[in-house]
C-alpha cells in the first residue's frame, strides 16, 4: 500500500469520526437537569404575566389611547465617495 492511499484512508476516517461526533453532540443524549418544580412554577408566574399584559393591550387599544405610529423616514443624503491616490 502507498502512502498516499493510507493518507486518504486516514483522511476519510478522521471525517468520518468527526461527523459521528458531530452529530451525537447535537442529539444531546445526555439527560438535561431538572430542578424540581421550581422552572415550572416560574413557567406558569410567566405565562400568567403574559396573560395581564395582553389583556392591557386589549384594554389599551379598546379605549384608543393606544396608537400605532409608522416609523418615520428619513432621507439623508451622503457625501460622495472619493479614493485619493498618494504614491
Amino acid at each position: 500500500m502507498t502512502k498516499h492511499v493510507a493518507r486518504l484512508y486516514i483522511a476519510s476516517v478522521s471525517l468520518l469520526g468527526f461527523f459521528l461526533a458531530w452529530a451525537g453532540i447535537a442529539a444531546h443524549p445526555w439527560p438535561q437537569s431538572q430542578s424540581g418544580g421550581g422552572s415550572a412554577q416560574a413557567l406558569v408566574q410567566y405565562q400568567q404575566r403574559l396573560q395581564v399584559d395582553a389583556s392591557l393591550v386589549r384594554q389599551l387599544a379598546a379605549s384608543g389611547r393606544l396608537q400605532t405610529a409608522a416609523p418615520r423616514v428619513r432621507v439623508v443624503t451622503l457625501p460622495p465617495l472619493t479614493t485619493t491616490r498618494t504614491s
